[in-house]
């Protein structure tokens, strides 16, 4: 190939710079936040109070990132955005390469059921239903037949692997906290998510109940290649993670 210019001349060879060739073989990222704003108004004709002012991340694929920060500081409200259960003032929630304020309702809910998965302070299992139903309950959104009881073959799996084989029959009520949890946990997984949102899974568990659990995150996402974003006020927890960001003042930065 001729290098020679119109007049002649040779022409300079294009060399990528490191940071180019960076950019070029990092892989796209599961989840970013561009520069994303969240503000509330309080009262008719009131200024719109910030919570989030500007926040720019990303998650890779498998990868565990913890964020701490104060209470009321957003943290919440930084996984219902991510979560796809609220959309932000400004910026776009990128999510496996597509802006989520794009996208109808029903791709929303999709999303939500299958994509990601959920685990909150509070367990919110269903009472009525046994260990293994409250774990199937996500796949009953899912419209394809489940060919040969594949899902209940993997709630089982998934049930024995958090140790909890001999409570498939069992109503929430006769398990303790921690089991409740690990309930919670595995009916988040059942559907395959790129991403499991933790809420302070955590807050009402005794020390000991508290690290067992995030060890199960831990080993979790190694064995499911699941990314997990874990909130906690606990630092000896989110220390765990392989990297922790603190939300403070509105602003996402690492904890040095």
């Amino acid at each position: 190939m001729s290098l020679m210019g119109p007049m002649g001349s040779m022409q300079p060879k294009w060399v990528p710079t490191r940071e180019t060739r960076t950019a070029m073989s990092a892989p796209e990222p599961l989840l970013e936040l561009r520069d994303v704003v969240k503000a509330y108004t309080s009262t008719a004709g009131a200024d719109p109070m910030p919570v989030l002012r500007g926040v720019s991340f990303a998650v890779q694929a498998g990868e565990t990132v913890a964020i701490v920060g104060p209470s009321g500081s957003g943290k919440s409200t930084l996984l219902n955005l991510i979560g796809a259960l609220d959309t932000p003032s400004a910026g776009s929630v990128i999510l496996a390469g597509r802006d989520l304020a794009g996208l109808p309702e029903a791709e929303l809910a999709r999303i939500r059921n299958c994509d990601l998965g959920f685990v909150f302070q509070l367990h919110h299992l269903l009472p009525q239903c046994t260990v293994q139903e409250n774990v199937l309950v996500p796949t009953l959104a899912i419209s394809t037949p489940d060919a040969g009881g594949e899902r209940a073959a993997r709630a089982r799996q998934l049930l024995g692997r958090v140790g909890l084989t001999n409570r498939l029959d069992d109503l929430p009520g006769r398990l303790s906290g921690g089991e409740r949890q690990r309930v919670a946990v595995v009916r988040a997984l059942i559907n395959r998510p790129k991403l499991l949102l933790a809420d302070e899974p955590t807050g009402s568990l005794d020390q000991d109940t508290a690290a067992s659990l995030v060890d199960l995150l831990v080993t979790l996402n190694r064995d499911e290649k699941v990314a997990v974003i874990l909130v906690s006020h606990a630092p000896a927890l989110a220390a765990r993670m392989g990297r922790t960001l603190q939300l403070r003042n509105g602003k996402l930065e690492p904890l040095i």
